[in-house]
């Protein structure tokens, strides 16, 4: 019988270690290697795990930074806080066609597999948007926020 509760225990004590190691938001070695490489500059990086990504959030240059790695441990995107008058000339221009009267908030520059997009959060005639714009400056998505 003592064998019986011994090896439960066991196995018990083997099951909650596992567990609780994957709830650890440290990346492999590969993705570290990997960050190091790509962000050598960077700073106060903090780990976490989304979905299956590791996501690593960071001071770059003094600007916030978020890294994706996906599974394999490649990097599948960053999101970048940027200035506005940081964007390039065209998607300023893009933004200031649709909405010329806006208040501008917040700027983040989303850089993946698929290219270079922004994402514009503004208020404009007393409503809050969130906008996408593509690199060429064509607004691809609005969405009306609550505001």
């Amino acid at each position: 019988m003592k064998k019986i509760i011994s090896s439960t225990f066991l196995l018990l004590a083997a099951g909650l270690s596992t567990a609780i190691a994957k709830d650890d938001p440290s990346p492999d070695q590969q993705v570290l290697e990997l960050f190091k490489k790509e962000f050598s500059a960077a700073r106060q990086v903090t780990w976490n795990k989304q979905d299956d990504y590791d996501k690593a959030t960071f001071l770059l240059t003094g600007r916030r930074v978020v890294a994706y790695f996906n599974p394999e441990g490649q990097l599948e995107g960053c999101i970048r806080e940027i200035f506005f008058d940081q964007l390039p000339l065209v998607v300023m221009k893009g933004i200031d066609q649709k909405f010329p009267e806006a208040e501008i908030s917040t700027v983040r520059e989303i850089t993946n597999t698929e290219g270079t997009s922004y994402r514009v959060f503004l208020e404009a005639k007393n409503k809050k948007y969130s906008i996408k714009v593509g690199s060429a400056g064509y607004i691809e998505q609005v969405e009306k926020l609550p505001k």
